[in-house]
């Protein structure tokens, strides 16, 4: 038996049995970063409160780059001043519970569809709303993207009826333009609408590029494609057996949108789709998440971390607050999950901090994860954001308890194993650390049952325990701040056959 033997903290894959998982069965409060993981620093919340629960929030800059915080509730818009004060829209809006704000940016333009009432637009940097369209009718829809020179409204409701797997464009290069498709007018400014094939669901999210955009219907992903002239845009449904089933959990990274369909975690480059959760997460997050409440699953990016932060409500969240994160490296391909209350999560976008702001951000120097000329700290620069309590926030709080487990091996294949210590592989200063481990004689049905979890000794950073094992697993504890989590090293020695 090699002595000491290291076990390493791999990928949290809990689809996996447990015996030889070749990853963790656990990996909570965490963040996969670069191959080891880091803490997960909670929810905290600042400044003014809006009115009432958000239902879609997003990031803006003005002409001079100055970043705003746009939000909406039930009945109002909301931009963000200087303090974490709010300025109000004066129009009201009749967006209904388990409908949700979409919003996106054309130029100074801020525009925001809620479904119930006509699309909205103001200048950025301010919330004198008002209706997008100034020539023609835009249809009430419940998705906005931008694709080239055309803002997309996506499932519509207008005079052509209720028709969630349709789009319509304005004329290009004229946002605020929206004649009748099919009019001379429409012809003439490239303005135009297309009914997609009604079988895969209504549209779920609109993602566009200089030429190029992506429409996600519930069970498809769709290609339109700039051709200019009468055509305007070609339609490809290029993908026929997955789409964006939960409506509001899409997101873009560079050239790639990540999106969560019936089945699981996947990825697209407008081309193909890949699995990112097969055999990883898929089950684990499907039988957690109360579809209840899909359209409350919602997602930010953490350029930083290059994390995806989803959050969604379990089978046992209060009311509809969403109560866990889980968290993808687009990078590594690693994931994690969190527990924590927050009522959305949004790429935002950073105002700039001064040392003092540094100060109550982070514990310590030591702990603030990027150089402190970093252009995180200079505004401008993409973090994910929160809405808790109806206040808008960042993921900055103390440090959460990280757990991990480890899958079950056998440290004396084929025999038994006496385990007299585990040395965590922890760097930083956290608060406590302690390691509990299981130990089960067969591969029958009795259940994993973890031992006392014990705390180094001090003059040695080993956690001493006296512990008969066959099959084995790990439970780590870190709480505090702690800077990585690597592994642990068992010391035993073989205990007879099995």
């Amino acid at each position: 038996m090699k002595n000491p033997q290291t076990v390493k903290l791999g990928e949290w894959m809990p689809d996996l049995p447990y015996y030889e998982n070749p990853g963790l069965t656990e990996a909570l409060n965490c963040l996969p970063v670069d191959g080891q993981y880091t803490p997960y620093q909670g929810a905290f919340v600042s400044g003014n409160a809006i009115t009432a629960r958000p239902q879609g929030a997003f990031a803006a800059v003005d002409n001079l780059g100055n970043p705003f915080v746009y939000a909406g509730d039930a009945t109002k818009l909301y931009v963000s001043t200087t303090g974490g004060a709010w300025t109000t829209s004066a129009a009201t809006y009749t967006i209904a519970a388990t409908d949700s704000w979409n919003f996106a940016q054309y130029g100074q333009f801020i525009i925001a569809t809620d479904y119930a009432d006509v699309p909205q637009t103001a200048t950025a940097g301010t919330a004198t709303f008002g209706a997008l369209a100034t020539s023609g009718t835009a249809p009430n829809a419940k998705y906005v993207g931008i694709v080239g020179q055309f803002v997309v409204l996506g499932n519509t409701n207008d005079t052509n009826g209720v028709l969630p797997y349709r789009v319509q464009w304005c004329s290009i290069n004229q946002p605020q333009n929206w004649p009748s498709p099919g009019s001379a007018t429409a012809i003439a400014s490239e303005a135009g609408a297309q009914v997609l094939r009604a079988e895969f669901g209504g549209v779920t999210g609109i993602f566009g590029s200089d030429q190029i955009g992506l429409i996600l219907q519930k069970k498809a992903i769709v290609r339109m494609v700039y051709q200019g002239g009468n055509t305007v845009f070609s339609f490809d449904t290029f993908e026929q057996q997955r789409g964006g089933w939960f409506p509001n959990a899409s997101v873009r990274v560079g050239t790639l949108v990540y999106f969560i369909a019936a089945d699981g975690f996947y990825v697209t480059d407008g081309v193909q789709s890949t699995p990112i959760g097969k055999s990883k997460v898929d089950r684990t997050f499907l039988a957690d998440c109360d579809q209840t409440y899909i359209e409350r699953v919602r997602v930010a990016v953490d350029v930083v971390n290059k994390c995806i932060i989803w959050c969604y409500c379990s089978h046992s969240a209060n009311n509809g607050l969403p109560d866990r994160l889980i968290i993808f490296n687009y990078v590594e391909n690693r994931w994690s999950h969190a527990q924590d209350m927050v009522q959305i999560v949004f790429p935002s976008l950073t105002t700039g901090y001064t040392l003092d702001q540094l100060d109550t951000l982070y514990a310590t120097l030591d702990s603030i994860p990027v150089p402190l000329d970093s252009a995180t700290f200079q505004g401008g620069f993409q973090v994910p954001a929160l809405f808790n309590n109806n206040k808008l926030g960042t993921f900055s709080s103390s440090p959460a308890t990280a757990t991990f487990e480890s899958g079950e091996f056998e440290l004396n294949p084929m025999g038994r194993a006496l385990i007299r210590g585990v040395r965590p592989l922890v760097t930083g200063n956290p608060t406590s650390i302690s390691v509990a481990v299981s130990s089960r004689v067969t591969q029958d049905n009795s259940s994993q049952s973890f031992s006392t979890p014990v705390t180094p000794t001090a003059s040695t950073g080993i956690c001493d325990m006296m512990q008969d094992a066959k099959f084995v697993a790990m439970q780590l504890q870190v709480a505090g701040g702690f800077t990585k989590a690597m592994g642990a090293s068992f010391i035993a020695t073989p205990a007879g056959d099995f």
